[in-house]
C-alpha cells in the first residue's frame, strides 16, 4: 500500500540539475510546480482545465473497506495533495492563478520555489512526460519515493523496450526486492514502475 509523500519528504536544494531552476521568458510554455497548501492543488485543477491549460495532479490508488461491508473498494488519492504540475506560458497561466487566490482565498505565491535559490521550479519537457507515462498510468502498480529512500547513482540509465512502458527512460535499479524502473523529477520526489524484466531494458549513455 502507497503512504502519501508529504512535504516534509521533500528536498529543493541540488546543484546537480540546474535546468530544473533556468530561468525563462514569461511567454513561453514550461512546466511549472504550483503548491497550495491545506489539499487545495487538487481545487486548481477545474480552473485550469476550464481554460484548456494542461496540468498533471498525480494519484495513487489504494483499497478502503467499505463500511458496513466486508467489501473493498478501489479509490484514488493525491500523491501530494499540496502540489499540482502545470504546462503554461506564465501570461497564459498567471490570470488564471489571480481569480485561483481570490476565489480559494490564497494569499501566498503558487509557484513552487526551491529553497537555495528562491526561484520557482520547472521541471524539463522529457522529464516531465517520463513522469506522467509512469505515475500517470491506472493499470500499473507504481511505488512513489521520497529523495531520502532512493539513490539514483546506483543504478543505470535505461530505456525500456518492450510492454506497457516501452520508450520510458530513467534509471533501472533495484527497489523493495525488484528490479525496477525509477523516474525522477529533480527536487521533488521519484517513482518505480512493478517489476521490468530485463530483456526489455536497453542502457543508453
Amino acid at each position: 500500500m502507497n503512504e502519501e509523500i508529504t512535504d516534509k519528504n521533500l528536498h529543493f536544494c541540488n546543484d546537480t540539475h540546474p535546468e530544473s531552476h533556468v530561468s525563462c521568458l514569461d511567454s513561453q510554455p514550461l512546466w511549472y510546480v504550483l503548491f497550495a497548501a491545506n489539499g487545495k492543488a487538487g481545487k486548481i485543477k477545474p480552473y485550469l482545465d476550464e481554460v484548456g491549460i494542461e496540468c498533471f495532479f498525480p494519484l495513487y490508488s489504494k483499497e478502503r473497506k467499505i463500511r458496513g461491508s466486508e467489501r473493498y473498494e478501489r479509490i484514488f488519492l493525491p500523491l501530494l495533495s499540496n502540489l499540482i504540475f502545470v504546462k503554461s506560458s506564465k501570461e497564459s497561466l498567471n490570470p488564471v492563478l489571480e481569480e485561483v487566490k481570490s476565489d480559494l482565498n490564497i494569499s501566498s505565491d503558487l509557484y513552487y520555489r526551491d529553497l537555495c535559490s528562491k526561484k520557482g521550479i520547472v521541471v524539463p519537457e522529457n522529464q516531465m512526460q517520463n513522469f506522467i507515462a509512469v505515475a500517470g498510468n491506472e493499470k500499473e502498480q507504481v511505488i512513489y519515493l521520497s529523495n531520502e529512500e532512493v539513490n539514483l547513482k546506483k543504478g543505470m540509465k535505461v530505456r525500456i523496450t518492450g510492454g506497457v512502458f516501452t520508450g520510458i527512460e530513467g534509471v533501472f535499479m533495484r527497489i523493495k526486492g525488484d528490479k525496477r524502473l525509477v523516474v525522477s523529477i529533480p527536487d521533488l520526489f521519484s517513482v518505480a514502475t512493478a517489476y521490468i524484466p530485463s530483456c526489455h531494458v536497453q542502457t543508453i549513455e
